[in-house]
C-alpha cells in the first residue's frame, strides 16, 4: 500500500498549505479584505499566499486522488467506490469553476451584469462543498471509528463554516468600472469585516474543521507507513 501511504501524505501536505493559505490571508488583513486595498498592493500577502501556495496545494490533492484510486483496487469495494466518487466530485469542481464560475464573472464584468457576477461566484461556492468531501471520501473507507468520527465532524464543519465565510460577501458585491484600452470592465469590489457578525463563528467552524482533518490523515498516514503491506482491513486502529 505505497501508493495510498503516498497519497494520504500528500493530501495532509494539501491540507496543510490550504490552511496555511486561509489563516495566513486572515491575519495579514487583520480580519478586513477589502478589495480597494488589495488593487492597491498588489502584492499584499493574501495575493502571495494564493499564487504561490494554491497551485501546489491543488497539485498535491490531485496526486492524492490518484495514487489512492489506483491502490483502492487492492484494498476493499467499498474503499474503492468511495476513492472513486471523491475523484468525481474533484472533476464535477474542477468543471463547475471552468464552465461556470469563470465564463459567468467574466461575461458580467464586461456587460456590467451584477446578477451574473453574482451566479458565479454562487456557482463557485457551491462547488467548494464538493471539494470539501473530498478527503472524507478518500480515507473513510480506509478507517475505523474514532478516525470516522473525526471525518465526520471535519466534513460537517467545514462545509459548514467555510461555505458560509464564502457565501455570504456575496450579497455585498458591487461593479465598479475600470477604463482599458478600448473598453470598460466592471471588477467586483467587496469590503468584508470578518470580525464581526456570524464570520468569527463561521472561522472558527471552517478551521477546527481543517484540523480535524489534518489530525485524521495524520493518523491514517502514520498507519499506513507503519503497516505498508496489502490488507483489507482499515488503517486506524479498532474502536
Amino acid at each position: 500500500m505505497k501508493r495510498t501511504a503516498w497519497g494520504l501524505s500528500a493530501m495532509l501536505a494539501s491540507l496543510l498549505l490550504g490552511t496555511v493559505i486561509a489563516g495566513g490571508s486572515l491575519i495579514a488583513t487583520k480580519g478586513h479584505l477589502s478589495t480597494a486595498e488589495m488593487t492597491t498592493q498588489p502584492f499584499s500577502a493574501p495575493t502571495v499566499l494564493v499564487t504561490c501556495l494554491d497551485p501546489p496545494a491543488i497539485l498535491l490533492e490531485i496526486a492524492a486522488i490518484v495514487l489512492i484510486v489506483l491502490d483502492s483496487r487492492q484494498i476493499g469495494s467499498k474503499h474503492r467506490r468511495l476513492a472513486w466518487s471523491a475523484a468525481i466530485l474533484f472533476a464535477l469542481w474542477a468543471m463547475a469553476n471552468l464552465g461556470g464560475f469563470l465564463p459567468l464573472s467574466f461575461l458580467g464584468m464586461q456587460r456590467d451584469s451584477l446578477p451574473m457576477v453574482k451566479a458565479g461566484l454562487m456557482v463557485k461556492a457551491g462547488a467548494a462543498v464538493l471539494q470539501y468531501a473530498v478527503p472524507f471520501l478518500l480515507a473513510f473507507g480506509l478507517s475505523r471509528k474514532p478516525v470516522r468520527i473525526l471525518l465526520w465532524l471535519a466534513l460537517i464543519l467545514t462545509v459548514i463554516g467555510n461555505f458560509g465565510v464564502v457565501a455570504l460577501p456575496i450579497a455585498g458585491i458591487r461593479l465598479e468600472p475600470i477604463e482599458g484600452p478600448g473598453r470598460t470592465m466592471y471588477v467586483p469590489y467587496y469590503d468584508i469585516e470578518y470580525t464581526t457578525g456570524p464570520y468569527p463563528i463561521l472561522l472558527t467552524m471552517g478551521f477546527v474543521g481543517g484540523t480535524l482533518y489534518m489530525l485524521a490523515y495524520a493518523l491514517l498516514t502514520w498507519q499506513s507507513w507503519k503497516r505498508p503491506a496489502l490488507t483489507d482491513e482499515p488503517l486506524s486502529p479498532h474502536s
